[in-house]
């Protein structure tokens, strides 16, 4: 009876080592996954180099794992659509001798809406899922000069879109934030503006119905500027407003753009002139909750992403190179990485739908390199970090140990 019970305390001790062992593993494997993005992403690889025009400005993945983007040379601006294999399906030369319509937008029935400047007007382009223009109109601001920032689709059906006015070039000037129906149709424009001039960057829609925009706001007493969040109803009546920056070392930060994160609060980001990129979070009562720079003089932040563990900021520096960097979700930064010769449109004040996360792991980003579009795709290591392994191998002689002393005990009984 003794030896019995010996043996099937044994049995019983090696299944608990093996259920033991099965479920730290996967735990530690799950552990490992989740941290992925901690790791260093792999060398870019270019998707597809027969692409048209010699700058890219936003590219997108549609459901089906399908890549639209747009670009431009002097012929005009291209609008291209290429397969799960990055194989061109079709390009489409949208407005020739236009290389303006830098703005890009998936539709929500299958098209997509190009927009930019062109005539000192707005110029909206629609086109339908095979690239086929369906309608183009031309929105007067009032304005003498005209900038389009940004376009997104409405909270409530249609288009709304940003830009600035100016009095004349290079002077101070205000947000023209305009909706229009789905068919281009001007509905409401409102002019926004702050102590002394405006500038949006970023469409954001917001937790609740409304929209928030992302703008630098400027002042000449002092003389200052600041990054500026600005809420809105979904009529484009302003709901509040909260600015950061404008004194000590941060005086004078020209805001890029925001993104939401996942705890209701936003992410803005861009650059303190002649000096550092500078991202700041907000949560969403849009109290600061941290801020910092990144990179050196003269570069920006022109994008962000939300990751798994933080965030992916995508960096512009030195005239001709471009960076991502990883933080952690208090701003920490974990690594970057920098190719040369990549360069955004419009440099340090660029703020595309440029970078996007794939449905697979990894990032696909459009942007300039040796004056052709340059379209690469980055990821993570596929392996298996070497602590992880590590590990395992010490649970196995730690097992292996232990059945060694039971079936000792096991002989001696």
């Amino acid at each position: 009876m003794e030896k019995k019970a010996k043996s099937k305390t044994a049995k019983m001790l090696l299944v608990g080592l093996l259920i033991t062992f099965l479920i730290s593993s996967s735990f530690l494997l799950l552990l490992d996954f989740n941290t992925y993005d901690f790791k260093m992403l792999t060398d870019p690889i270019e998707l597809n180099k027969d692409l048209p025009g010699v700058v890219g400005y936003c590219v997108y993945q549609l459901d089906d794992k399908s890549l639209v983007l747009n670009s431009a040379n002097n012929s005009g601006t291209y609008l291209t659509k290429l397969d799960s294999n990055n194989n061109i399906l079709w390009i489409k030369l949208i407005c020739t001798g236009q290389p303006g319509l830098s703005r890009l937008l998936p539709a929500s029935d299958g098209g997509f809406l190009l927009s930019g400047i062109s005539g000192n007007r707005y110029v909206l382009v629609k086109t339908d899922p095979s690239g086929s223009i369906e309608w183009t109109k031309n929105l007067d601001s009032g304005a003498p000069v005209n900038y389009l920032i940004d376009i997104n689709e409405a909270v409530d059906d249609g288009f709304v879109l940003a830009g600035f006015g100016e009095p004349a070039e290079d002077s101070l000037g205000w947000i023209w934030f305009a909706k229009t129906n789905f068919e281009g149709d001007l509905l409401w424009s409102r002019n926004i503006s702050g102590p002394v001039s405006d500038c949006p960057s970023k469409i954001v829609k917001a937790n609740v119905d409304g929209y928030v925009l992302s703008d630098t706001s400027y002042s000449f007493v002092p003389d200052q500027a600041f990054f500026r969040i600005i809420s809105l109803d979904t009529e484009g009546n302003v709901l509040g407003n909260y600015s950061y920056g404008g004194y000590g070392y941060y005086y004078q930060p020209e805001c890029n753009g925001a993104i939401a994160t996942d705890d209701g609060g936003y992410l803005l980001f861009g650059y303190l002139w002649r000096k550092e990129a500078w991202v700041v979070k907000v949560d969403a009562d849009g109290v600061m909750q941290w801020n910092q720079t990144y990179g050196q003089a003269y570069c920006s932040i022109t994008g962000a992403l939300q990751t798994p563990n933080g965030y992916l900021l995508q960096e512009y520096l030195n005239n001709n190179c471009t960076s991502l960097i990883l933080i952690d979700k208090t701003g920490n930064q974990l690594w970057n990485t920098t190719w040369a010769d990549v360069t955004m449109p419009v440099g340090m004040e660029a703020n595309f739908h440029s970078i996007l996360k794939t449905k697979d792991s990894g990032y696909i980003m459009v942007a300039s390199k040796n004056n052709s579009v340059w379209l690469a795709n980055f990821d993570y290591p596929k392996e298996v970090s070497s602590w992880f392994w590590f590990l395992i191998v010490a649970e196995i002689m730690l097992i292996l140990t232990l059945i060694v002393l039971v079936i000792k005990v096991l002989k001696k009984s």
